[in-house]
């Protein structure tokens, strides 16, 4: 008789307890997905610059670029970390592109094939060069 009593609650905490399972292991792919892509971008140099050459092909389509010297092209993927140093990337998502000229930082949304936001920077020549986007 206990044991009837018991099955239906033994059955939820089964059900509960596979849920729970199965939100962490998605969670843990998610991480495993994202750790990829950012491995994907350290890996090919050259698939890297040939992604880089159409996403600046794409932006032109919208803007001029000045491409005296080569616009450094780079994926979002800690949008969250970018928006707490500068409000510039509030707009932006993780996928989107980061597009740095001489004079201008450009957001890109490749999915939307839009320009999301774009701001003057000043590029400081010290021992290392830092970009200062619009803040």
């Amino acid at each position: 008789m206990k044991f009837k009593r018991l099955l239906p609650l033994l059955l939820i905490v089964l059900v509960v307890l596979v849920v729970v399972l199965d939100q962490q292991r998605r969670a843990a792919q998610a991480e495993v997905q994202q750790l990829s892509l950012k491995l994907g971008q350290q890996g090919n140099s050259a698939q890297n610059q040939e992604q880089a050459n159409q996403i600046i092909a794409k932006v032109k389509q919208h803007m001029d670029l000045d491409t005296s010297v080569q616009p450094t092209v780079a994926a979002i993927v800690d949008v969250d970390k970018l928006r707490k140093q500068n409000s510039f990337y509030n707009q932006a998502k993780n996928g989107d592109f980061l597009i740095v000229t001489p004079t201008r930082a450009i957001l890109y949304d490749e999915q939307a094939d839009k320009v999301i936001d774009v701001v003057p920077v000043q590029i400081q020549q010290n021992t290392s060069a830092a970009v200062t986007a619009g803040q």
